[in-house]
């Protein structure tokens, strides 16, 4: 009488499992790179969602200044840390601020090291370059090119 062989051999075992390692050494790095690029443009609306911030308070005031001094983020109740000092993966910061300009500035933290600042001034001027500054102009923008 022939028996039934159930299950698997190990070689088939060892196939299946050189196969989905071999898929997850390339899915990994696709998916972090994923991740990287949504956290910037995460900060990218952020930072568009301040300069909201900033026009209303410029339409309510008249200028940036506050008592003649550069308005900060505290003043308009906007944490440095984004999203949150939990999580923080960009800190924002607000410069080059007088009555009528304004440069806002997410500098990467943890993960999101080495990708690049990103920047909006009051022109609604923006850059942004994969692993160093950059300066906001008419012709630059938030894809890197």
């Amino acid at each position: 009488m022939v028996k039934n062989k159930n299950g698997f051999t190990l070689i088939e075992l060892l196939i299946v499992v050189a196969i989905i390692g071999i898929l997850a050494a390339i899915a990994y790095p696709a998916y972090t790179q994923y991740v990287i690029k949504s956290n910037r443009i995460d900060v990218q609306t952020e930072l568009a969602r301040v300069a909201s911030v900033l026009q209303r308070y410029k339409m309510l005031n008249s200028t940036y200044l506050k008592a003649g001094q550069p308005i900060t983020l505290s003043d308009l109740g906007i944490s440095p840390d984004y999203p949150n000092s939990a999580k923080k993966l960009y800190e924002l910061e607000i410069s080059n601020v007088s009555a009528g300009t304004w440069t806002l500035t997410a500098t990467p933290e943890g993960a999101q090291v080495g990708n690049g600042e990103v920047v909006l001034n009051h022109n609604s001027q923006k850059c942004w370059t994969k692993g160093s500054s950059c300066i906001p102009s008419a012709t630059t923008n938030w894809d890197g090119k």
